[in-house]
């Protein structure tokens, strides 16, 4: 059984840009950044959690930080920013402007936010109905079962 409290002496401490700003967003990219990303040479890409991470981002803030952060460390390493890297997040950046998504984080107050995501939903298609397949008013939900689930 492997122990779980080993030393390991290979591990490096992740840089962090802005720990302040990386506590506040609820993530310090450079813990995905710092990875290298080579071709598949048949035995799997390293570099994948970095872009899975990415395609997963949830705010154009977060996307602007996380390119900021390939940035600086492209500085501190000496060397370019990868454009495999600024590619992605260019990606993600655009799909979350086409969904309207990533308003969370935009300085929109509470209200503000829901109704812009209000503005973006489509109506509602479920529809509550009674034991008989009749239509039930949403407030009169006990007994009542959704129509998709009939």
């Amino acid at each position: 059984m492997p122990a779980t409290n080993q030393h390991n002496e290979q591990a490096t401490e992740v840089p962090n840009l802005n720990a302040k700003e990386s506590a506040r967003l609820g993530e310090n990219p450079a813990r995905f950044l710092v990875e290298e990303i080579d071709i598949d040479t048949g035995a799997g890409t390293t570099g994948e959690l970095i872009v899975a991470r990415i395609r997963g981002i949830a705010t154009r803030e977060l996307v602007n930080y996380w390119e900021g952060v390939e940035r600086w460390l492209a500085r501190r390493e000496d060397r370019e920013p990868r454009d495999d890297v600024l590619e992605a997040l260019q990606e993600r950046r655009e799909e979350l402007e086409e969904e309207g998504g990533g308003l969370a984080q935009t300085g929109m107050t509470p209200a503000e936010r829901r109704g812009a995501a209000a503005e973006r939903d489509a109506e509602s298609v479920a529809v509550l109905v009674d034991e008989g397949g009749e239509e039930v008013p949403w407030s009169r939900q006990e007994g009542a079962v959704v129509g998709a689930n009939r």
